[in-house]
């Protein structure tokens, strides 16, 4: 049985858009290159049931993503994507048909970034791409923020009627279609305001890997605050069970004291 429900991969920290809801990372832009994506994803998959390509920026602007998904695929990967959605008429059956993929989720926070009319092109075009496409992967439109906020309402209303739903979304899972979701999530700050109290899932249900091959503890590390390593220097397997991981992992469960000063100051709800 793996040990990760799940391993992040950060193909990329560069992205199109600026949305105020994201992190401002302080690293340099960086794109992984194949190679290092193919030696990092095969000590990964000893590790984590899914592989999802997220963390930071958006994974379709990877000059090479075409053959970084041709080469999950020959690794035998489960792919979970998520995307600000804007690229995704960019690639056709050649990546889009592979079978790696698992769920595509698409980000429509970034639709506050266009205005009214961009919007319902956009969500008209992301409703096309599912209907394309729910029959190899699941496809999931996940918005965050109030769900009685004029955002909220303008987005799943925009996404009922794409799919021919008379009804006002009251913020529950809601199947647009087979295998197409619309989902909620609530707006969280990524440092600062409301501090975390509670253990998280950091290092049991998750870690990830930036761009630059930094191995972090959980989604929301994402300048490497509390890195364990780095998966180019080091084989995997010996950073995960390493003191400091393990060390680190009691701290954020809080069987060790406090915890760690970074997740203290963390907002972060996972969806």
């Amino acid at each position: 049985m793996a040990r990760f429900r799940r391993a992040l991969i950060e193909i990329g920290n560069v992205c199109n858009l600026r949305c105020s809801f994201c992190a401002e990372s302080h690293r340099p832009p960086v794109f992984m290159s194949v190679g290092n994506f193919e030696r990092t994803a095969a000590q990964v998959k000893k590790f984590a049931r899914v592989v999802s390509l997220h963390l930071l920026g958006e994974p379709l602007l990877h000059p090479q993503f075409a053959e970084i998904i041709e080469t999950a695929e020959r690794l035998h990967l489960e792919i979970n994507l998520v995307t600000n959605g804007t690229l995704s008429s960019k690639y056709g059956d050649e990546v889009w048909g592979r079978k790696c993929f698992r769920q595509v989720t698409f980000s429509t926070q970034s639709l506050s970034c266009f205005g009214t009319d961009e919007r319902a092109a956009k969500v008209h075009e992301y409703a096309e791409f599912a209907r394309r496409n729910n029959a190899r992967f699941k496809v999931s439109f996940r918005l965050r923020g109030n769900l009685n906020g004029a955002f909220v309402k303008e987005i799943s209303s925009m996404f009922m009627k794409e799919f021919g739903h008379d009804v006002e979304w009251n913020g529950n899972p809601f199947s647009l279609s087979e295998r197409i979701f619309l989902n909620h999530g609530e707006i969280f700050s990524w440092r600062g305001g409301r501090p975390q109290q509670a253990p998280c899932l950091g290092l049991r249900h998750h870690f990830g890997i930036l761009s630059d091959g930094t191995v972090v503890p959980c989604c929301a590390d994402y300048d490497g605050a509390m890195a364990m390593g780095n998966v180019f220097e080091k084989p995997l397997a010996e950073i995960l069970d390493s003191p400091r991981t393990l060390e680190l992992r009691r701290a954020i469960e809080g069987k060790n004291g406090p915890l760690p000063e970074y997740c203290r100051g963390c907002g972060f709800i996972m969806p």
